[in-house]
């Protein structure tokens, strides 16, 4: 478990420490998070910290991403003489916001000392509004797995399409499951959104967002990491009156979180 100095902000110091602690240990885990740091290290002395930003949006994919940047930056910040400074990131803002998640994006700022960018919008409008206010950005961290959708021909590192604003999206978890996500949670002490204790899975607007019926047990809903089937994930993000089968799909590619193109 992370320590930290008090109810606000992490103790950057210890999350590093224990982050590239897991890292070292031979494990299945510990060999996610060391290719992980890989990768955010690559990006950040490629980059510079000053040219980086992170997509965030309160999601336990970018949450467990947001972890292990603060730990390879503070590493960094450290070896270069630099104090912990702020993280520029950016939340495009869904319609309609649960109100658990903006909490937990005002705790998360506190905690990991981010310069938060809230966007509104579609995902394309936010970066380009972003990209006008932050010129100086070129490369974004993202929490995009591989089994997200649209993801699957992702690289570590992929730019975006030519009619997009030009980010590098830098994907450094894009080899994770659902379940390493959780694992690596709980292993290491992340906090995440109280939803996912409500048998929410996948996170998206109210309006689209269910909980995951495969979580549904007695009548009674069990929390996000006890999901035995990873590919019905994203069986919650769609309106609870869609039920055909062609708007469910419609539905769950269209519930991109903090995925861009």
């Amino acid at each position: 478990m992370v320590s930290r100095t008090g109810v606000g902000e992490l103790d950057f110091a210890s999350l590093s420490e224990a982050t590239y602690q897991l890292a070292n240990q031979s494990s299945r885990l510990g060999a996610k998070v060391s290719s992980a740091l890989r990768i955010i290290e690559q990006a950040i002395e490629q980059y510079g910290p000053s040219h980086l930003a992170l997509s965030f949006n309160g999601g336990k994919d970018c949450t467990a991403l947001m972890h292990m940047v603060r730990a390879a930056l503070h590493k960094f910040e450290c070896n270069n003489g630099i104090h912990d400074s702020p993280l520029v990131t950016l939340c495009v803002l869904y319609k309609r916001q649960f109100l658990e998640i903006d909490d937990f994006v005002r705790h998360s700022v506190d905690q990991y000392n981010l310069e938060l960018v809230k966007k509104e919008g579609s995902m394309k409008q936010g970066l380009q509004s972003f990209k006008d206010d932050y010129p100086d950005i070129q490369a974004i961290f993202v929490g995009t797995r591989r089994d997200d959708p649209y993801s699957s021909t992702l690289g570590f590192f992929s730019p975006t399409d030519n009619d997009w604003p030009r980010f590098m999206r830098v994907n450094p978890i894009i080899d994770w499951s659902f379940d390493d996500i959780w694992e690596y949670i709980h292993t290491a002490g992340v906090h995440y959104c109280c939803l996912y204790e409500q048998g929410y899975t996948s996170l998206g607007d109210v309006d689209s967002t269910v909980r995951n019926p495969a979580l549904l047990r007695d009548g009674e809903y069990q929390p996000a990491w006890l999901l035995t089937n990873c590919c019905l994930e994203r069986n919650g993000r769609l309106s609870t009156s869609t039920t055909n089968s062609s708007s469910r799909a419609n539905a769950v590619c269209s519930g991109q979180k903090d995925l861009f193109k």
